[in-house]
């Protein structure tokens, strides 16, 4: 997959568009990584709060294990997200997945499988691929995991930019299934989820509900950036 992008696409910065290196010098000092003490569940950092979750998750009942964002999604990786997902940047996929595997490999993850986030076929027709199965199958590769296509959405979903948390928890309830034919390869295993952006955490939830419920042990999220939304500003502290 990395061999084909590169072959048919010019390199480029993943974050600006510029020709040449990713990331280019310029964008590098404006990219704000995921560190220091984080949220056991979402991956945000929570400073030296007492709990081990951030305010957020505090009130969740999420069926993941952990999500692991590399960056906030926030100015040039903004860019960078819609260069991918709206302007046909596919050379975008390789810096990211990059960056993706190399948090998984610290967290030590010892999965079996590999997942993505499906597309409604809608989508998949706008933009002509699914990015989050991009991630994942270059993802698989670095880290020498099997990348199986499990999930597919039925029925149809709203545009979830203008939506609550409550409003996308609802629209994507029960639209979710694992396609045939896959209950045995996911029992007992450990399974990473990939996706590009987590906001509220519904798609992401209610996706690893359904491996779960089909028998892996468990889900680990990954994904590019994470949203701040009010998990920073309302993190508690004891």
């Amino acid at each position: 997959m990395e061999k084909l992008i590169e072959f048919f696409f010019p390199s480029r910065c993943a974050f600006c568009g510029r020709l040449g290196e990713s990331p280019c010098d310029d964008c590098k000092k404006n990219i704000r990584f995921i560190s220091g003490n984080t949220c056991q569940k979402c991956g945000i950092p929570i400073g030296d709060t007492a709990l081990p979750y951030c305010a957020s998750c505090l009130r969740e009942d999420f069926a993941f294990e952990k999500v692991f964002p590399v960056f906030y999604y926030e100015g040039v990786v903004r860019r960078g997200v819609h260069l991918f997902k709206y302007r046909g940047f596919y050379q975008n996929a390789i810096t990211f997945s990059r960056l993706m595997a190399k948090k998984i490999l610290e967290a030590d993850i010892d999965a079996n499988i590999i997942t993505f986030v499906p597309t409604s076929y809608e989508r998949y027709l706008l933009r002509g691929f699914n990015h989050s199965s991009l991630l994942a199958k270059n993802i698989g590769k670095i880290l020498k995991i099997p990348t199986v296509d499990l999930l597919a959405r039925v029925g149809f979903t709203k545009p979830f930019y203008n939506l609550s948390r409550q409003e996308r928890q609802r629209e994507i309830k029960g639209k979710i299934k694992l396609k045939k034919g896959y209950e045995n390869i996911i029992k007992g295993k450990k399974v990473i989820l990939v996706d590009d952006i987590f906001t509220t955490g519904a798609t992401a939830n209610e996706c690893s509900k359904v491996i779960l419920e089909n028998g892996a042990k468990c889900v680990f999220v990954s994904v590019l950036a994470i949203t701040k939304l009010a998990r920073e500003s309302s993190n508690l502290k004891f």
